[in-house]
């Protein structure tokens, strides 16, 4: 039904419902939001989580590392994780795994997770778990904030403002704190 102004106005349509007859389109935008909301906090304790879980893999790293070469540590984490999430896509019922449709140069994603995992194991029983991943979360704020900027690899651009900077500084004055 095409909105009518002359709907819109308070006319109720029974006795027990006295809500405007163009309250339907206010109810869907209330809705919309309330489903945004909930996808941020969700997404949000998805964060957490996985932020949680890489201080716990950098420290259990570090562990592996005393008995295994560095690149041995990160082929069992790799191998490990490939085992869970196959099983996890035969559990789901997903059949095969399909590598098409994604630019080529993203599947180079792996040798970050390399890079990754090598370079915490290296530093964590140095530097220790909590350092490791202030240095570590330093590092992807730069990055991110260059890809964020540019646009690369086909994110939305986000231009570097002064606004940032604040924030930014707190993270690196933290980091400054946990080094001296």
């Amino acid at each position: 039904m095409p909105f009518s102004p002359a709907l819109s106005k308070a006319t109720p349509s029974n006795n027990k419902d006295r809500t405007p007859a163009g309250s339907f389109l206010f109810r869907e935008r209330a809705g919309f939001i309330r489903r945004q909301k909930e996808v941020l906090v969700t997404s949000y304790f998805l964060l957490l989580l996985g932020g949680a879980c890489q201080g716990l893999m950098v420290s259990i790293d570090g562990i592996l590392a005393d008995s295994l070469s560095l690149f041995e540590v990160c082929f069992f984490v790799h191998a490990i994780g490939a085992v869970v999430l196959l099983l996890y896509i035969l559990v789901r019922g997903g059949g095969r795994v399909r590598l098409a449709g994604a630019p080529p140069y993203v599947y180079l994603v792996g040798f970050l997770g390399v890079a990754l995992v090598v370079s915490s194991s290296f530093c964590s029983n140095r530097m220790g778990a909590a350092l490791t991943m202030a240095v570590s979360v330093a590092g992807q704020m730069a990055a991110s904030a260059l890809v964020d900027h540019y646009g690369l690899f086909g994110v939305p651009v986000i231009r570097w403002s002064w606004r940032r900077l604040p924030p930014c500084l707190l993270i690196l004055g933290g980091l400054a704190l946990m080094l001296w």
